[in-house]
C-alpha cells in the first residue's frame, strides 16, 4: 500500500511538473516579438479571431463555453452552503445558530450571483429586459431557488454531510481566495480586451497599440470607453472552469469513488480537457489572450492545490466529523449484529 502511494506521489509529481515547465515555456515565449515588431501574444489572437472588418463574432463554439464555464464555481455556495447548514450538529452548540444563519446567507448569495453575473443574465439584459424589470426578474428567481435548495437540502443522508462537511467548506474556500486573488490582479493589470482593441480599429483608431505584454501591468490606466472593463488578464471564465477539479479531490474523499480505480484518471482528463476547451473558447471569442487563459488556470490550479493539501493533511481540525461518522457506523454495526 506504501509502495503504490509512493508509486502514485511520484507519477503526480512528474506529471505536474511537466505541465507547469510547458506552461513556463510558452509564457516565456509569449514575452517575445515577431519580425513585425508584435508580441506573439498578440498574433495568436490576430489569428484565431472570427471577427468581421473588425467588429467582434460570437461563434457557436465560444457561446457555449461562454456560459458553462463558469458553473463549477458558481455552484459551489449554492450546494455546499446548503451541506454545511444542515450539519450544524457538528458545530459547538453556541455556535449553531450563527453557523446555520452564515450558511443560509452563502447559499442565497451563491444563487444572486448565479442570477445576477453570469453570461447568462448579461445576455437577458441585451435583449431588451434591464432595469427594474431586470432586478425584480433575476431577485424572484434567486429566491425562489435558494429556497428550494435550503428545503431539498434536508434530504441530504446524514452520513454523505459527514463525509463532506470537510469538503464542503474547502470547496468555500477555495472559492474565495480564488476569486478574491483573481479580481485583485484584474484590478492591478488592467488589461484591454482584444475585443475592445477591435472595437477601437473599428473607430478609425489603433486599437493594437494599447495591448500590453503579460509581465506588464497598464499602469497608465487609461480609460477609453465606460464599456471596457480592462480585465483581460487573468481570465475569470478559465480560473472558474478550473473549479471543475474539485471532482478530482471528491474523488478521495467518496469511499465508493475511490474503489473505482479507473474514475480518478477519467475525472482528471475529463476536467483537464473541460478547462483546455474553455482557455481556446476564450481566445476565440476575442476576450482573453493565450497568456490570460494560462495565467487564469495556473493561479486557480495553484490555490486549488495549496488549500488541498492544507485541509486534507494528516492531523486536521476536522476531527469532529470524523468522530461523528466513526460514532455512527458503530452504531450501524451494532444494530446490525443485534438483528
Amino acid at each position: 500500500m506504501l509502495e503504490e502511494e509512493k508509486k502514485n506521489r511520484i507519477i503526480s509529481i512528474s506529471i505536474h511538473g511537466a505541465i507547469a515547465l510547458a506552461l513556463l515555456a510558452v509564457l516565456i515565449f509569449l514575452c517575445f516579438k515577431n519580425s513585425a515588431g508584435e508580441y506573439y501574444d498578440l498574433v495568436i489572437n490576430k489569428a484565431l479571431s472570427k471577427s468581421i472588418n473588425g467588429n467582434w463574432a460570437k461563434t457557436a463554439f465560444a457561446f457555449v463555453f461562454s456560459i458553462i464555464a463558469e458553473y463549477p464555481a458558481y455552484f459551489i455556495l449554492p450546494i455546499f452552503a446548503v451541506m454545511l447548514f444542515y450539519s450544524d450538529d457538528l458545530v459547538a452548540y453556541k455556535w449553531r445558530k450563527t453557523f446555520k444563519v452564515a450558511m443560509a446567507f452563502m447559499s442565497i448569495a451563491g444563487w444572486v450571483i448565479l442570477c445576477f453575473k453570469s453570461e447568462v443574465a448579461d445576455m437577458i439584459q441585451q435583449r431588451g429586459l434591464d432595469g427594474m424589470k431586470f432586478y425584480a426578474l433575476m431577485g424572484i428567481l434567486a429566491l425562489c431557488a435558494s429556497g428550494l435548495g435550503l428545503y431539498l437540502g434536508k434530504f441530504i443522508p446524514k452520513k454523505t454531510r459527514y463525509i463532506l462537511f470537510k469538503f464542503a467548506i474547502f470547496a468555500i474556500c477555495y472559492l474565495l481566495v480564488a476569486l478574491v486573488v483573481n479580481q485583485a490582479i484584474k484590478t492591478v493589470w488592467h488589461r484591454m480586451r482584444f475585443r475592445d482593441m477591435l472595437k477601437e480599429n473599428n473607430l478609425g483608431h489603433e486599437g493594437y497599440s494599447y495591448f500590453t505584454p503579460w509581465f506588464k501591468p497598464d499602469t497608465s490606466r487609461i480609460v477609453l470607453n465606460d464599456d471596457y472593463h480592462y480585465s483581460s488578464f487573468p481570465s475569470g471564465h478559465t480560473s472558474s472552469a478550473t473549479h471543475i477539479f474539485l471532482l478530482c479531490a471528491l474523488y478521495r474523499i467518496l469511499p465508493k469513488w475511490r474503489e473505482k480505480k479507473w474514475l480518478k484518471y477519467t475525472l482528471y482528463g475529463a476536467c483537464s480537457a473541460f478547462v483546455l476547451l474553455t482557455a481556446i473558447s476564450r481566445i476565440c471569442d476575442d476576450a482573453h489572450f493565450l497568456s490570460d487563459v494560462i495565467w487564469g488556470f495556473a493561479i486557480s490550479y495553484t490555490i486549488f492545490k495549496v488549500l488541498e493539501k492544507l485541509f486534507f493533511k494528516k492531523g486536521n481540525n476536522f476531527s469532529v466529523a470524523e468522530q461523528a461518522l466513526a460514532s455512527m457506523q458503530d452504531s450501524i454495526k451494532l444494530e446490525q449484529l443485534s438483528q
